[in-house]
């Protein structure tokens, strides 16, 4: 408890002395804003439109006519949407903001789609390495790779004998290593698979040099780490490209002990442009011993809040990793079904989040997986109706006919990801077979039994933008519009329940619906002007839509505030 009051009088000292730095800059009592002229989409049922919105002190003081605010208010400043539209700021739900960032120190595999455009790539992202400097990419699709037959080093052997290699995957559940790497990790043909994870071998029994899940730490624990403030700098970079595409909060699913400081020193020095909900690595079992003798880090400003906790239970789909109930339909026997944390972990981290107030949020891809996550959290709740727990399953990929009902029985979220029901649909039903595959990536599912679903990137994995996952959502399409119909199409969402599912729901996943997610009296003022109403576009323009401007507290944070048009 000490350590919480000490984070809470540090964070109201920080508002104490930044508030007088940045008056010039906030709107005050004397320099209030009405923004008028438009479409205001509020995300406030009793409420869904207003004219005009009055804000001041970074608060939504009032929303009505231009009349009547400039009644309330007269000497106030005014912007003029000219026909434009707000919503308020995108929240999203589920990213890694640091890995966002740091990709531009990485080489960029998306798409490839062969060890020799690999190749080619890295050549150009290095083109003059130093020996023995690590060569990373990242972006490869292990889902595409594992149905035709993971990739085999040779070629980039061939091409950097001198420089250890590493490529992360698309999604981060298998890696990609040169011999130079294998060497530096001390890794040959008599290695063995550790507990959880898999080395692929070639015919010989030497490595590929792909590695599945856990076994990927066998070599990772080689590469230089980054630093506190390098983690910064990738930090900064992630979310301003984040701010630019009208993202106002983040939910930063997975923080270790290191990017927990560089997060912190951001916030002390007031650096962070958006608001960040941060969920702690729960598989390090050191740093959950010492945040949960800490306790929550809750922030009065809401600019970092630190209340969750993020476990990795089982793999992936496309890497065959998951874990099912039932065999994998396609090539069984290439499965490496996998538990990256014990159930009885997984039990403890429950108990505990709730004797010290946190949340939890559980990666569980398969059936199986999801249904063991139920049962840990229906044990830990134990129908305690005083806990308001909003504990959430990240992905709930693939389900059991029950998992619809159960998660409304026990309150659980569903976090879901529309990029990668579209990103999975070459060969997500391959792996199921086509009776699974009806209650995979099932989002009408969940709504229709009264569930409470949000959807979010998952970046850097897929295309990640605001208006590429309202369009994966709405039309179950890809971003060339297929198919025509969609992918299995009766599980697209509309327009106004996928915003809501980017805006107000996640606010109330993070327990923060009081002050975020909608534009009503009393709440914070993040929201974006956008280029087009919501309400209006056709299906195929919305991965076209663009955020004309970004706002948080108040203030235009993207782009530049010198540049914004305000007049009396």
């Amino acid at each position: 408890m000490a350590v919480v009051q000490k984070h809470l009088a540090k964070f109201i000292l920080l508002l104490m002395i930044t508030t007088a730095l940045i008056a010039a800059e906030t709107t005050s009592k004397d320099e209030s804003l009405i923004i008028y002229g438009g479409n205001i989409l509020t995300m406030d049922p009793s409420n869904p439109t207003t004219k005009a919105m009055l804000i001041s002190n970074g608060v939504i003081q009032a929303i009505g006519t231009m009349e009547e605010l400039l009644i309330m208010s007269p000497l106030s400043k005014e912007l003029n949407l000219q026909g434009k539209t707000i919503i308020p700021g995108f929240i999203d739900s589920h990213v890694h903001v640091h890995q966002l960032g740091a990709e531009q120190i990485k080489a960029n595999l998306v798409g490839a789609d062969s060890v020799k455009e690999m190749v080619t790539r890295l050549r150009s992202f290095y083109p003059n390495p130093t020996i023995d400097q690590w060569l990373i990419g990242q972006g490869w699709d292990e889902g595409k790779w594992a149905s035709k037959g993971y990739p085999d080093r040779a070629l980039l052997d061939e091409a950097f004998p001198n420089n250890p290699i590493y490529l992360q995957s698309l999604h981060g559940f298998a890696s990609f290593y040169n011999n130079r790497a294998l060497e530096i990790a001390r890794i040959n043909e008599l290695t063995a698979n550790p507990k959880v994870g898999q080395i692929l071998k070639r015919a010989n029994g030497q490595p590929t040099g792909v590695f599945l899940t856990l076994a990927r730490d066998l070599v990772n624990k080689h590469i230089p780490e980054a630093s506190v403030d390098e983690r910064k700098k990738a930090i900064i970079a992630g979310l301003k490209l984040m701010a630019s595409a009208g993202v106002t909060t983040i939910h930063e699913a997975g923080i270790g002990e290191k990017n927990l400081q560089a997060f912190l020193e951001l916030r002390e020095a007031n650096k962070l442009p958006i608001r960040v909900y941060g969920f702690l690595d729960g598989n390090d079992e050191t740093l959950m011993k010492k945040m949960f003798k800490e306790g929550p880090i809750l922030d009065p400003e809401h600019r970092l809040t630190i209340r969750g906790i993020k476990i990795y239970y089982d793999g992936s789909l496309g890497s065959r990793t998951a874990l099912l109930r039932e065999p994998y339909s396609d090539e069984p026997s290439k499965a490496n079904m996998t538990e990256r944390i014990t159930p009885e972990r997984v039990s403890s981290l429950a108990d505990r989040a709730i004797k010290h107030g946190f949340q939890l949020a559980v990666h569980a891809i398969g059936d199986e997986a999801n249904d063991r996550v139920l049962n840990i959290f229906t044990k830990a709740i134990n129908g305690d109706d005083n806990i308001d727990h909003r504990w959430r399953i990240e992905h709930a990929q693939v389900v059991l006919p029950n998992y619809y009902q159960r998660v409304v029985e026990i309150g659980v979220i569903s976090s879901m990801q529309s990029s990668h029901a579209v990103g999975d649909s070459g060969w997500a039903e391959d792996r199921l077979g086509k009776n699974r595959i009806r209650r995979a990536y099932a989002w009408q599912n969940i709504l229709e039994a009264g569930g409470r679903l949000i959807i979010n990137s998952d970046l850097p994995g897929e295309p990640w933008r605001p208006e590429q996952t309202l369009h994966f959502a709405v039309t179950r399409q890809n971003l060339n519009d297929q198919p025509p119909e969609g992918w299995y199409p009766k599980q697209r969402l509309s327009m106004m329940t996928a915003l809501k599912a980017m805006t107000s729901e996640p606010a109330f996943a993070a327990f923060q619906e009081n002050v975020l997610g909608s534009l009503k009296v009393g709440m914070l003022a993040d929201f974006v002007i956008l280029d087009k109403d919501l309400r209006e576009i056709p299906e195929s323009e919305i991965k076209q839509l663009n955020v004309l401007s970004t706002w948080v507290n108040g203030q235009k944070i993207w782009p530049s505030s010198s540049s914004t048009s305000m007049h009396k």
